[in-house]
């Protein structure tokens, strides 16, 4: 492997698994810390199953269907994800406002630097101030919250609360050329350095963050029939992507009219959301359809990165950590 394909932004490691440097590591290495409410709704996965997707549906059914939230506030204000660490310091708090104030009358090519994208970006989210615990917890009840940490180092209040819990699990190898993509977004921590063939070689060995793919959503599966968990799986939400709302309504004892369910599958399309700037706010600069953060949320699009030795190397990993598990899915 390339020994200069690497997470730039650095990662570090915890009971084996890694994990970004701007993650919240205290969090990490002691998740009782994290104050769950007994009402709080979490959307749990692996990186790169469909998580912002599913977050989409379950805001919605959350609000009876009503989209106005989902519009006017970008996804990671309204449902932070936890285990995430960013806060900008004052003095660069200070530049973004500075920015926002200069923007109608920079030049584009400074606009477009990469740093500075970055903090407007940041700033057109509304998280410059932090993202994470602090901004979690100034949220009101219900809370939708995002995780992707394994089952044995989730918040451990939400376990022991009851905190109902939609895990969705996807195809690893769809999630292997997703993640690629999605790490090489060219922001800190999305800053990956290297080659597809580099990233399946960190991807197959477990060494990208949150580590094993077979560890995360097994032990997840092995709790699928908790009261308070609802395994779902991408392949068939996107084959019916209506049961999928009733499913997740079912779950979270709501109640919905057909015509709000048809009306949340419409506004969740991948079509709406890749237009939604609130759910689809690029990142980086350059290859729009590369750098995007909803790309593509196809199943199979693997077929077209994979090489015939790495498929062959991978199922045979996949067919000895998955048998008489007694989960399978659609490639």
């Amino acid at each position: 492997m390339n020994e200069n394909a690497r997470f730039v932004a650095g990662t570090f490691e915890h009971d084996g698994v890694p994990y970004a440097n701007a993650f919240n590591r205290s969090l990490i290495e002691r998740p009782e810390i994290v104050n769950c409410r007994e009402d709080d709704v979490f959307v749990a996965s692996y990186p790169k199953s469909g998580t912002t997707w599913t977050i989409e549906m379950v805001s919605l059914i959350m609000n009876g269907g009503n989209t106005e939230i989902n519009t006017s506030a970008f996804q990671q204000a309204r449902n932070p994800m936890i285990e995430a660490n960013f806060i900008l310091p004052i003095w660069l708090r200070c530049i973004v406002h500075l920015l926002k104030f200069l923007k109608p009358i920079l030049p584009e090519f400074i606009i477009k630097l990469r740093f500075i994208h970055f903090l407007l970006v940041m700033e057109k989210a509304g998280l410059e101030s932090g993202i994470g615990l602090k901004q979690m917890e100034k949220l009101p009840s219900p809370r939708l919250l995002k995780s992707h940490m394994p089952y044995h180092a989730f918040p451990s209040q939400a376990i022991r609360k009851k905190c109902k819990i939609v895990y969705v699990a996807r195809n690893p190898k769809d999630i292997g050329v997703s993640y690629f993509y999605h790490c090489s977004l060219g922001v800190p921590p999305l800053d990956y350095r290297g080659s597809w063939n580099d990233f399946y070689q960190l991807y197959v060995n477990d060494k990208v963050w949150y580590g094993s793919w077979f560890d995360h959503v097994l032990t997840w599966w092995q709790h699928r029939d908790d009261e308070n968990i609802l395994f779902l799986k991408y392949e068939d939400m996107k084959k019916d992507p209506k049961a999928a709302v009733k499913s997740i309504a079912d779950f979270l004892d709501v109640s919905l009219t057909d015509d709000a369910i048809d009306d949340i599958v419409e506004f969740c399309s991948f079509k709406k959301m890749k237009k939604n700037e609130n759910v689809n706010l690029s990142l980086a600069i350059g290859d729009k359809d590369k750098h995007q953060f909803v790309r593509k949320g196809v199943v199979g699009d693997w077929v077209n990165f994979f090489t015939v030795a790495q498929n062959k190397e991978y199922e045979k990993i996949y067919e000895e950590r998955m048998k008489g598990s007694g989960l399978d899915f659609e490639w």
